[in-house]
């Protein structure tokens, strides 16, 4: 332990306004550090912006009208929810009308779309060139011209051939939209920094390289593949990695920031609408967030700064939501910042437990975040909206939460120090300092103190205890020793 005699030394031997100068410079570094870690992800670089002339912005919209559609000024839509009634391909862990139901919240996150009527349609396969057969492919245009009200049909599996969209649109004489469109359209409607934007771009493209490769592939290679759009659409593509390249390094960097001033980081993650944004809004105390209820409200994952009951400060990371039914591309874009949220000390799974589809929300989850994780890396689980429900049934490593009640958060804030002292490396260290000192200074500044109390032998010194690694106590020491 040290005592007064070692900083009298100190201050004997060092000048004193220089000391208390160098600890100030270092905690407004690491206050400003904590600042572009947690504004990073809200004004992200110029660089990430896609610059493109106006020729280029209308050649592309062209493009992006005819295989993705149109949305301005909404659709009443018709709702055609296919699923396979039987064999290896048939879904277990959820049903066609839980199915429906979300494809209905996907419609209606649109803005100024409704789905105005809906039907099921039991299939063996999705590969058909009209995807229904004769019968349902009748019931189907007599129910559509009954309602002269419907403006578009929306099949609700992850992607249509464009063979099969074409068709149906020429039987139906409606636009048709299957999953990957409509989630492109709600993405582009939330989308609002460069870094979304980025993102969402690149999302779109790989969509719209497969409907014109099968519509080249329709013809035998007889017509044009339209170079000068394929020209375009790889500038736009290559300018799009680079920019997502440059992402990385974003990332990288601010990852870097993280480990060297020694902020954990707590990383939520889920399925769209589990109520992520409202749980980090609670945990972090800031009252500037908004969540909404909406799918794929938060494209951004953004960190925001808190308190562990020690006071120890953390990042909370917010990130884009998961959806079941979509291609792997359509998220691929999404990916880099996704696991760099996941590289975090502690990670929490957030699902809606009263959801009737929550078994497979959370298994889809599941499958998609174990193989980012390495083993050492602790998950807590954590079961939302449970003042919905009168009765549940949780796994014993689980926890019960309500962010609209602020049922069990002081629970999951507990387990939260538990498992971020573990991650971290940190341990409970008693250390006696004189009151008003540099050591003092350095101690709260560079560590968490959770305690402070007189000495009862000698008022002039304090008794601090204090969360810190060993690398942190050996800088102590070697600060002691200047």
């Amino acid at each position: 332990m040290y005592t007064l005699r070692s900083l009298i030394h100190i201050c004997l031997n060092k000048n004193l306004s220089k000391a208390y100068n160098d600890i100030y410079i270092k905690h407004r570094k690491i206050e400003s550090s904590v600042c572009k870690i947690v504004c990073k992800f809200k004004h992200t670089s110029e660089e990430l912006r896609l610059i493109e002339s106006d020729e280029e912005k209308e050649a592309y919209k062209v493009i992006s009208n005819q295989y993705l559609g149109v949305i301005a000024g909404g659709h009443k839509v018709f709702l055609l929810q296919p699923y396979i009634k039987w064999g290896k391909d048939k879904k277990r862990n959820t049903s066609p009308e839980l199915q429906m139901a979300e494809s209905v919240a996907l419609v209606e996150t649109l803005l100024y779309w409704n789905v105005i009527d809906k039907a099921f349609a039991p299939l063996l396969s999705f590969k058909k060139k009209s995807l229904l057969g004769p019968g349902g492919l009748d019931n189907l245009v007599k129910t559509i011209k009954q309602n002269e009200q419907i403006t578009a049909v929306f099949v609700s599996i992850n992607l249509l051939k464009h063979v099969q969209r074409i068709e149906l649109q020429n039987i139906l004489g409606l636009p048709v939209y299957d999953r990957y469109s409509i989630i492109i359209h709600i993405f582009r409607q939330h989308a609002k920094t460069p870094e979304a934007l980025l993102q969402v771009a690149l999302a779109e493209l790989p969509y719209i390289w497969k409907k014109m490769g099968e519509l080249y592939e329709q013809h035998s290679g007889q017509i044009n593949f339209e170079e000068n759009r394929k020209k375009m659409l790889k500038a736009r593509e290559s300018k799009l990695k680079k920019a997502l390249d440059k992402l990385k390094e974003i990332r990288k960097g601010s990852r870097n920031r993280r480990k060297n001033y020694d902020f954990p980081s707590i990383a939520v993650v889920g399925y769209t609408n589990a109520g992520k944004t409202s749980l980090i809004k609670i945990l972090s105390g800031d009252e500037n967030l908004k969540p909404r209820n909406q799918l794929f409200a938060t494209l951004d994952t953004i960190s925001y700064q808190g308190l562990l009951p020690s006071k120890q400060k953390v990042l909370y990371i917010d990130t884009i939501g998961f959806i079941q039914d979509v291609p792997e591309m359509l998220l691929a874009p999404f990916m880099v910042t996704l696991e760099d949220a996941l590289i975090s000390d502690v990670i929490i799974h957030i699902y809606d437990i009263s959801h009737p589809d929550a078994k497979a929300q959370f298994q889809h989850v599941e499958e998609i975040i174990r193989p980012m994780l390495t083993e050492r890396q602790s998950v807590i689980r954590v079961a939302n909206k449970c003042d919905l429900i009168e009765k549940f049934d949780i796994h014993e490593d689980m926890i019960a939460i309500s962010c609209k009640e602020s049922t069990g958060i002081n629970e999951l804030k507990l387990k939260l120090e538990e498992e971020v002292v573990k991650a971290t490396g940190k341990s409970l260290k008693r250390i006696r300092v004189e009151s008003g000192s540099l050591a003092s200074t350095w101690l709260h500044k560079w560590t968490t103190v959770i305690n402070s109390e007189t000495d009862p032998n000698n008022p002039q010194y304090i008794i601090l205890d204090v969360l810190a690694t060993d690398l942190m106590i050996n800088d102590f020491k070697r600060f002691l020793k200047q």
